[in-house]
């Protein structure tokens, strides 16, 4: 899956915004640490803010019993 990957001042100066009606930015790190956004959201800033990569889920930690 392609998502968007911005810069963390991106990510920061997003956070919460809303675009399109009632939608909000919701920037979050991907399993490499980068801060992506959805390509949806992507479509509302300028192409020049974000390149498109392929989403590294982030590892998830089992607790053991």
């Amino acid at each position: 899956m392609n998502v968007a990957k911005i810069t963390s001042e991106k990510a920061l100066s997003l956070q919460g915004e809303i675009y399109q009606g009632n939608n909000v930015f919701n920037p979050v790190q991907d399993g490499k640490g980068d801060w992506i956004i959805s390509l949806v959201e992507a479509q509302y800033i300028p192409l020049s803010d974000f390149d498109v990569v392929e989403y590294v889920a982030p590892e998830v930690e089992e607790e053991v019993e």
